[in-house]
């Protein structure tokens, strides 16, 4: 969700902000110099409550530029402020979540971006599906965009840095393990938004290549949404495997100019290892 290279949520946000720009203009100058007066100071992200911060990341009236830096300097407690930003949320009103997934982006892919693992473990445990539950578009948000993809974004291996956080927590591994199951299947489901089934695809990084290979495939077509194209593309890139390096290489003909330039430094990601 980054605007290069990254998540879509961001994109979002920044259609919200040239809203109200464009809003602005059409005021009066004295009625705009009030509403600007009026707006409360954004809360300290060290120090307020993680209910407070989510309440002030969601109010649109306040600044977006203010607001964006909330959500990164509140990363170092990225599981509160998530929990609280989902807090109430109701199952199945995809307005409402897809109000609040921005902001649960900008936290999760702050922390990510960090390498801050003590918060990157705690978010994964308030964000994995427990058993029996389904993956909720929040949650491959938080996990592919926010967490694998924000790793990535760091310069590490999601898969080698999130395989001894496992290792050492049985039941984080097995619901992480599930959430993979079904961030196969969400990846390739239609009835769910472009943008999280990009996060899914960017969670299959950390699986074997014989296992996802085809599938990621399947997602460099030329036919293909830029922007799935542009997750199997990121997957492929942090996969730990030759033959990922190579599938990129026989498609680059069939990527949009700027997923050409992301598949570029994939492959030197690769040349890297």
């Amino acid at each position: 969700m980054t605007i290069t290279n990254g998540s879509r949520w961001a994109a979002v946000g920044s259609r919200m902000a040239t809203m109200g720009r464009r809003a602005a203009i059409a005021w009066p100058l004295g009625l705009l110099m009030a509403t600007v007066a009026a707006q409360a100071p954004l809360p300290d992200a060290k120090t307020a409550t993680p209910q407070v911060i989510a309440a002030a990341l969601l109010d649109d009236t306040q600044d977006q530029k203010a607001r964006e830096a909330l959500a990164r300097d509140a990363a170092p407690r990225a599981a509160e402020v998530v929990t609280a930003l989902v807090a109430g949320l109701p199952d199945r009103d995809e307005v409402e979540e897809y109000r609040r997934i921005p902001w649960i982006w900008r936290v999760a892919v702050a922390a990510g971006r960090a390498r801050d693992e003590a918060a990157l473990q705690a978010l994964m445990d308030v964000s994995l599906p427990a058993d029996g539950e389904r993956l909720r578009d929040w949650q491959a948000v938080v996990l592919g965009g926010g967490v694998v993809m924000g790793l990535s974004q760091a310069g590490v291996s999601p898969r080698d840095t999130i395989a001894p956080w496992l290792a050492k927590a049985p039941v984080r591994q097995a619901r992480w393990t599930r959430s993979l199951d079904l961030a196969e299947r969400m990846a390739d489901d239609p009835a769910i938004r472009n943008g999280t089934r990009y996060d899914a695809l960017r969670m299959l990084a950390v699986l074997p290549f014989d296992r996802v290979g085809a599938q990621l495939e399947r997602y460099l077509s030329r036919t293909v949404d830029p922007e799935l194209q542009m997750g199997a593309i990121g997957a492929l890139g942090d996969l730990p495997d030759p033959r990922a390096a190579d599938t990129i290489t026989r498609h680059m003909d069939q990527y949009t100019e700027r997923n050409r330039t992301i598949a570029t430094a994939a492959l030197e990601k690769h040349a890297k290892r």
